[in-house]
This record gives structure tokens, C-alpha cells and sequence, in this order.
């Protein structure tokens, strides 16, 4: 690779990443003239107890013409109106099921939404956010106005043979899901490596993979598949306490291998500030083999073998 010194990184990590095509039939939804989804189903996904609610919201699309694949996202416009007397504007959430959606029909979309709060600075009230409460209060038979879908980036290789990286934290689960289960349900397969890193508060809000929702977690079986979470807060003496970052540190050696074989794609989802600690680690990596990790990375986000989805 031009301007890198180390020779043992291949020089095919120059290859482009050929990405799962979009539907070309698919119909995509504007904000002026959204599609009307009818709400089938709203549970929590975190377990009793837990700090945060997390709710797995199921939407009928049946009829819209969307064919949405893995790693691509919809919005959701709230009701009402903002302070201006404009009508709110879309948020917009990942989608967590894969192509055929939840059921098999190819006529659901699933998204993976936590109730936020902020806290006004001068009278420290919790305000609750606008889109996150709205869609958290939603009950079954519920129509939203949905508009997507979006993402032409954030897709699987094309090549089943390529290394996936994937690395997340809280509701940034919500496409690995969705990848997981296009790969072991849909597909069957998937003969590169896959390497899941989620960080999260505590066990109770591991995302699809606690005791209320397996969803990914019973894939661990696979051969080529191994998750790892990381707790920021633990309860017990048998718990680490950690970051995902950290949690990363802990099998560089393997994630090494993997940039250094080539074939491997990268993909980040979840809050912005993640990415920092992330990136120390493989710049930690690559300085210890005088390389520079500024060049790598441009590289490799210019080949499509380094995705970002963060918020």
C-alpha cells in the first residue's frame, strides 16, 4: 500500500468493497409525502429493573413498494408541530430486522428506539425528547408517518468471504441485528470472520443480547461468529467494567490480523463520542508498527472497508 511502511499489511486492503445492491423497484418516501406505516407490535427489550426503556417497534409497510436491505434506515416524523408552527422534522432510526423483516413477509421494517430525556441547564426539569417519547408511547394500530428509506453506505460486502468488524454501542445494535440475522437466517452463511464489540451500561440493556431478547446471541453457535460485550457499569465481582474500546484492546492481535489480511470491511454505529476511543486503539495498533494511521484510515474509508453511522 503506497506510503505505508509496514509491508505485512496486504496490498489488497487498495481493493474497493463491492456492497449489497439496493432494489432498484424500491420506492423511497420524502418528507412532503411521507408513507402512513401502521404500528404491529411495541415491547421492551431491556429487562425488568434496567434504567433505560428500550422498545423493539414493529411497522406494517405493506403496500408502500419499500424493499429496504440491511444497514439502511427510515424516519419518523412525530405529530404536532414545532415552535414555529412547522411540523416536526424526521429523526431517523436504523433499521434492526433484515430484508424480509421480523415475520418472513417482506412487508415489516423494525427500528430500535430508547426513550430519551434532556435536562434544562437552569432549572434541571427533564424535557423529554420529542421523536423517542412519541414513538415510545405508540400502541399497537398507531399510524406514523415514515420516509426512506436511506443509506446507499452502511451495507454488507458483496463477497460472504470478507472479515466483518462491527462495533457498537446502546441502540447502535439496531444494524447488526438486522446484519446478523440477513447472514445466519436469511442467507444461512457467511464464511469470513464476524466480530461483534457492544458497549453497554450493564447486562440488564445488552440490546438482543440478554434474557428478554436473544435475537443475536443465539447465533453464537456459529462457527464464524463471536460477540463481545462490554459493561461501562457492573453489579457484580464477575463482571468487568470496561468500555468498548477496551473491550477491543483485549483481542487486537485478531482485529490486526484481520486489517492486515485486507479482505475485511469495518462498521461503527452508535453515539458519536464512541469513535474516539475506537480509533486510539487502532492508531495505538498502527504506531507500533510506524505506520500512519491517518493515511490507513482515509484509505480504507475511500475503499468502503470503513463505515460510520453515528448520532
Amino acid at each position: 500500500m503506497i506510503g505505508f511502511k509496514n509491508r505485512k499489511i496486504s496490498a489488497s486492503q487498495t481493493m474497493q468493497i463491492k456492497k449489497y445492491s439496493i432494489p432498484e423497484s424500491t420506492l423511497v418516501y420524502k418528507p412532503n409525502s411521507p408513507f402512513m406505516a401502521r404500528v404491529i407490535s411495541t415491547t421492551e427489550l431491556t429487562e425488568a429493573d434496567s434504567c433505560d426503556e428500550v422498545r423493539n417497534i414493529i411497522l406494517d409497510v405493506s403496500g408502500s413498494g419499500i424493499h429496504y436491505i440491511e444497514g439502511q434506515s427510515v424516519g419518523i416524523i412525530p405529530r404536532g408541530e414545532r415552535e414555529t408552527g412547522k411540523p416536526h422534522k424526521a429523526r431517523l432510526y436504523s433499521i434492526a430486522s433484515a430484508r424480509t423483516g421480523d415475520d418472513g413477509s417482506s412487508t415489516t421494517a423494525t427500528i430500535c428506539v430508547k426513550r430519551v430525556f434532556s435536562k434544562d441547564k437552569s432549572t434541571g426539569v427533564r424535557i423529554p425528547g420529542v421523536a423517542s417519547n412519541y414513538l415510545c408511547d405508540l400502541n399497537p394500530g398507531d399510524s406514523v408517518a415514515l420516509i426512506g428509506p436511506n443509506g446507499r453506505r452502511f451495507l454488507l460486502p458483496d463477497d460472504d468471504s470478507t472479515d466483518l468488524i462491527l462495533i457498537a454501542v446502546g441502540t447502535g445494535i439496531a444494524p447488526f441485528r438486522a446484519f446478523i440475522r440477513h447472514i445466519f437466517l436469511e442467507k444461512g452463511f457467511w464464511n469470513g470472520r464476524i466480530r461483534l464489540f457492544y458497549g453497554i451500561k450493564n447486562a440488564m440493556e445488552a440490546l438482543f443480547l440478554n434474557n428478554k431478547n436473544d435475537d443475536i446471541g443465539q447465533y453464537m453457535t456459529q462457527e464464524t461468529f463471536e460477540a463481545f460485550r462490554a459493561l461501562s457499569r457492573v453489579h457484580n465481582e464477575d463482571e468487568e467494567k470496561g468500555y468498548v474500546q477496551h473491550k477491543l484492546a483485549e483481542h487486537k492481535q485478531e482485529v490486526w490480523d484481520m486489517i492486515c489480511a485486507g479482505n475485511f470491511a469495518v462498521y461503527i454505529c452508535g453515539l458519536k463520542g464512541m469513535e474516539k476511543g475506537v480509533d486510539e486503539v487502532f492508531s495505538t495498533l498502527a504506531e507500533q508498527q510506524e505506520l500512519d494511521w491517518p493515511a490507513m484510515k482515509t484509505e480504507f474509508i475511500k475503499n468502503g472497508q470503513w463505515n460510520t453511522e453515528v448520532y
